[in-house]
């Protein structure tokens, strides 16, 4: 299957969902290092313990990706940035309004937010199926954006996220799992790429890969995005 594009909101909300999902297999990955099940009371007090830095990290990791993802120019994003005296003081709020280009999309990347940390109080990482219920689509007329970038935005912000999650954590844990890594790569592909979750079952990794990139093209641009951002974390 051949897609070519995506909805913005659609790519953003991905975007969104595989922060949350990175950064805090990342504090699960460096604070209970292979554990595979995480109960509910400990989401609850990785939340309580990371919530007074938590936004701040947000933007931090998905700030430059969204600016690639909504504007063409990067030298001229630079300059009106600099026109507009944005420093490291800029408050986070700002950055991100800047980053999404629209208040629409930015009112859709702030109601994501909240529905990931809901899912956080209530102990849990939102579940893929009410990712698929809850994203917000947009208006009919939502530009849309390649589908290479999309995949590439999506594995940059998860591959940065877990490796915030993990140095947050202050353990002696610093190196990224590749079993998680792999596990980002599906779930953020999955929530990207369909409407409906995909089972997973039956097949070796790399077909798993395959299934849910839709076709070679795409899991060829996944895999050379987390190459890439393996060397540039290293």
């Amino acid at each position: 299957m051949r897609i070519t594009s995506l909805n913005r909101y659609k790519v953003a909300s991905a975007m969104v969902r595989g922060f949350f999902n990175g950064y805090f297999f990342g504090q699960t990955d460096a604070r209970m290092p292979g554990r595979k099940t995480i109960e509910p009371r400990e989401y609850k007090q990785i939340l309580a313990d990371n919530y007074n830095t938590l936004s701040a990290h947000f933007v931090s990791v998905i700030f430059p990706v969204l600016i690639r993802l909504n504007f063409s120019d990067g030298e001229a994003v630079a300059a009106d940035m600099q026109k507009r005296k944005f420093s490291n003081s800029t408050s986070p709020k700002i950055l991100l309004r800047y980053a999404c280009g629209t208040k629409a999309l930015y009112d859709a990347v702030v109601a994501d937010y909240q529905r990931q940390m809901g899912s956080l109080l209530n102990g849990k990482l939102q579940p893929i199926a009410d990712f698929f219920t809850e994203y917000d689509r947009g208006s009919e007329d939502a530009e849309e954006v390649s589908v290479d970038l999309a995949i590439r935005s999506v594995v940059r912000v998860q591959m940065l996220a877990y490796a915030t999650g993990i140095k947050a954590a202050n353990t002696e844990v610093q190196s990224l799992y590749q079993g998680t890594v792999y596990k980002l790569m599906i779930h953020g592909m999955m929530a990207l790429m369909h409407e409906e979750p995909v089972s997973l079952e039956g097949d070796n990794l790399e077909m798993i890969f395959r299934r849910v990139s839709l076709n070679s093209e795409n899991f060829e641009t996944l895999m050379n995005e987390m190459n890439q951002a393996y060397e540039d974390l290293a």
